[in-house]
């Protein structure tokens, strides 16, 4: 059956002279009506039970904000029942204005299309010189028939009521004027085979290019992207197979969104489009290099003598730190492993030797000990306490639910730089999981079972590693994660994404840049890893000063109003 729903408005305005100025009350009712829609679930049963998961359609309003410089509204704009918006203003003289805008949301599972749009009735001659009505996308487009509001994708609806100023002050009314003007849009169930108008997605500008072959491909590995949302969409990043093939797409993947350029790096598979943060235009273009594409330098964290500094955010009530280059006093026990019974340690098969699997030791001829010592490199090592053994310290440092409670200098940083910059434009972002996978691929010295002493704790991304999916829940940055809650919609791009740009040409930016995945902790410094200067990929300690260059990840269905995605002519979203 065919799905529809309605968008309405309806507006009053009254027109008078008052107190020597000229008065202008404005009410307005902005609203989905007709929802005539059903749906049919299904069960089948053979052998068993199958269940058909009913198609939901879900149109609605949210996230309404009246535009700074408005009048003020005698009712002030408001949503109610997610369907309807109204208000009342007062417009008193030339040049007031009240304007708002409204997201509409197509929160269901199926992609939606303007059936009918009308704007009724038309003002006369008169009333024109004197007063203006619009609705439009925030993004450019104007509203016409069939064109399409994808599944998960969000317009932004701009509505303004003008007082004109003319040359001719005989135009204006001498009394007060009333209308009511009806605003319409029906939503209706989109028939694919029936879209008319293709619009300039970001989506398909990779998805183009993958087709094609060229300078894009599909990626084929394990991946989810959303927290919440289960992927729906294929992944298409730029592939630069040569230096030729990747100055190209050097020309191709640029965007300004919310006065800041971005590069395209890939899409998500809820069919969003991750960008990474690419400096300011200038003249409106993106040909930033150096210190330019990057909201400027920090440290990762200031701290660098523990594991759980690798993280993007971490508890530091577990966190051990490491004690500096120190042997154990001659003659001392070493032990494979440890008990733990009225607040003191007792070393288990002991030995004098200090070797790959006698990490242990209480510093003394006696094995036990109320705080003990775990040698992991060389001579140096933790101190441990409260009956823990180094599994646990490693499981509270790096992935126990409770790991993510204090900002990394890092994340600090990019969230200021967002709350000065980007929250008037976070209904434009999606809601994606940035990475920061803390999973261990080579305990090394940390393995109390056998572990090297000359070797390094080395995680999944210490090596070269292009697999976008995100292996603990605590490493899954995101709004909606609330073991690793993000603040805002922003983060860094992963070392997985940068390796599948293949080629340095495209990762280069002239600067040094951090990146989101940890590599290893070695002798005494958590390392991170990171893009050098001529893009070849990196590991440095969290304590050394970089770049940074947020991510932030498009909403489904974005699209942009101009440009050719070149540094000259970007792709402009508004």
């Amino acid at each position: 059956m065919a799905f529809k729903r309605r968008l309405k408005f309806d507006k009053r305005i009254k027109h008078k002279k008052r107190m020597d100025k000229l008065f202008i009350l404005v009410i307005v009712c902005f609203a989905f009506l007709g929802i005539g829609y059903s749906y049919i679930s299904t069960s089948l049963n053979i052998n068993g039970t199958a269940n058909v998961t009913a198609a939901s359609w879900d149109v609605h309003f949210t996230n309404l904000n009246v535009t700074d410089g408005s009048v003020t509204a005698t009712t002030p704009a408001s949503i109610t029942g997610d369907t309807t918006v109204e208000f009342a203003a007062t417009l008193d003289e030339p040049n007031d204005f009240y304007e708002f805008t409204v997201d509409v949301v197509n929160d269901g599972t199926m992609n939606a299309m303007i059936d009918n749009f009308s704007i009724s009735p038309t003002l006369t001659t008169a009333q024109a010189k004197y007063l203006e009505y619009t609705v439009s996308y925030s993004s450019g487009l104007s509203l016409t028939n069939k064109q399409e509001l994808l599944a998960g994708a969000t317009e932004t609806i701009k509505v303004r009521f003008s007082y004109i100023e003319n040359s001719d002050k005989t135009n204006y009314p001498t009394e007060d004027q009333e209308f009511t003007i009806n605003f319409s849009v029906d939503y209706t169930q989109a028939d694919d085979t029936a879209i008319e108008v293709n619009h300039p997605y970001l989506y398909n500008v990779l998805e183009d290019a993958a087709t094609e072959g060229t300078y894009a491909k599909t990626y084929t590995g394990n991946h989810h992207d959303s927290f919440t949302v289960e992927p729906s969409k294929d992944i298409y990043y730029w592939y630069g197979s040569d230096d030729t093939n990747a100055t190209a797409i050097l020309d191709m993947n640029n965007v300004i969104f919310a006065g800041f350029c971005w590069q395209m790096i890939r899409t998500t598979d809820t069919g969003g489009v991750k960008l990474v943060y690419n400096g300011v235009p200038s003249s409106g273009e993106c040909n930033n290099s150096g210190a330019d594409t990057s909201i400027g330098t920090s440290a990762f964290n200031s701290s660098y003598n523990s594991p759980a500094y690798v993280g993007y955010m971490y508890n530091p009530s577990t966190l051990i730190t490491y004690v500096a280059n120190s042997a154990a006093t001659e003659g001392s026990l070493f032990g494979t492993g440890v008990t733990y019974s009225g607040g003191t340690y007792t070393l288990t098969s002991t030995s004098t030797t200090y070797d790959a699997t006698h990490h242990y030791t209480c510093n003394n001829t006696t094995g036990t000990c109320s705080t003990v010592r775990y040698y992991y490199y060389n001579n140096y090592y933790m101190e441990i306490s409260d009956g823990r053994t180094i599994e646990e310290c490693l499981t509270d440092m790096l992935s126990v639910d409770n790991v993510n409670q204090t900002n990394s200098t890092i994340k600090t940083a990019i969230d200021n730089w967002y709350a000065s910059n980007l929250t008037s434009y976070t209904s434009k972002l999606e809601d994606t999981i940035f990475c920061n996978d803390r999973s261990i691929s080579n305990l090394g010295g940390w393995n109390p079972n056998g572990g090297s002493t000359s070797t390094s704790l080395e995680f999944k991304n210490d090596s070269t590693n292009n697999d976008l999916s995100c292996t603990n829940t605590t490493d899954k940055f995101s709004l909606a994660n609330s073991k690793a809650q993000l603040t805002y919609p922003v983060a860094l791009l992963t070392y997985p994404e940068i390796i599948l740009l293949n080629n340095n040409n495209i990762r280069k930016t002239g600067q040094y840049y951090w990146l989101a995945s940890p590599s290893y902790f070695y002798s005494i410094n958590a390392s991170e890893r990171g893009v050098y200067t001529m893009g070849n990929e990196s590991t440095s300690y969290v304590a050394y000063t970089i770049g940074v260059r947020p991510a932030v990840s498009l909403t489904p269905g974005t699209i942009y109003a101009s440009g050719s995605g070149s540094k000259s002519d970007p792709y402009v979203v508004e």
